[in-house]
């Protein structure tokens, strides 16, 4: 595995030799090593040398966050504020230190979270769903706050659902029910979220590492470099 980016974290090829090469005492898998070796190489070889401390750590966990939820709509503000006092300026220490813990353990609340919003679309799907005639949908919700918390993210979904509904009804060419449909679509969701193995949890944390230092750098597995 090795870290690849656009020309904002052009580094010379013997850097990125050394900081692979890294094999520290605490490391106790590949993924760890790496984990290491890609938060040294950033440290050391993005142009701004801005260390891995706590001020990075916050906007790192805002990053990696933000690529798990980019809608806004699984986890809610609660969950952000404990992840963030858990999290927020102890993430840097974790991958100078080989400890990925972190990045299963939010990814696992993440796929909790969807577990348990698919289970209630499906529950929404089986009768009429209540919506206030002035409910508005906000279809975009990339800059939208995360629900404050469960009961607003109910509402927001169920506002959600029911025009997810509507646009099915209005289709001039149905393919099936709409409840199916939409039920078939977040199955597909739920089972996206599950396949994502522990290197590829590891790929979107470090991922979103590579973009705290730059927004136009992403990590890219030995797999990745091979297709």
């Amino acid at each position: 595995m090795k870290l690849t980016s656009r020309p904002l974290l052009a580094f010379p090829a013997v850097l990125l030799t050394l900081a692979i090469g890294v094999q520290p005492i605490l490391a106790k898998s590949d993924l760890d090593q790496v984990a290491v070796s890609v938060g040294r190489l950033l440290e050391e070889g993005h142009y701004t040398h801005q260390p891995l401390n706590d001020e990075v750590s916050k906007k790192f966990l805002k990053t990696y966050l933000e690529i798990l939820d980019f809608s806004h709509l699984f986890f809610t503000q609660q969950d952000i504020d404990a992840l963030t006092a858990k999290y927020g300026t102890s993430i840097d220490d974790d991958v100078l230190l080989g400890n990925l813990k972190p990045a299963y353990d939010i990814y696992d609340l993440y796929q909790k979270r969807v577990d348990d919003r698919v289970a209630k679309v499906k529950e929404l799907l089986k009768g009429e769903i209540d919506v206030k005639p002035d409910t508005t949908v906000e279809l975009s919700r990339q800059k939208a706050p995360w629900p404050k918390d469960m009961a607003e993210a109910d509402t927001i979904w169920q506002a959600r659902v029911a025009n997810e509904l509507l646009q099915e009804k209005l289709s001039e060419h149905p393919i099936e029910p709409g409840p199916q449909l939409v039920a078939r679509r977040y199955d597909r969701l739920m089972r996206n979220v599950h396949e994502e193995d522990k290197p590829e949890q590891v790929k979107l944390f470090l991922s979103a590492l590579s973009q705290t230092y730059d927004p136009h750098s992403e990590y890219l597995s030995k797999s990745d470099l091979k297709n």
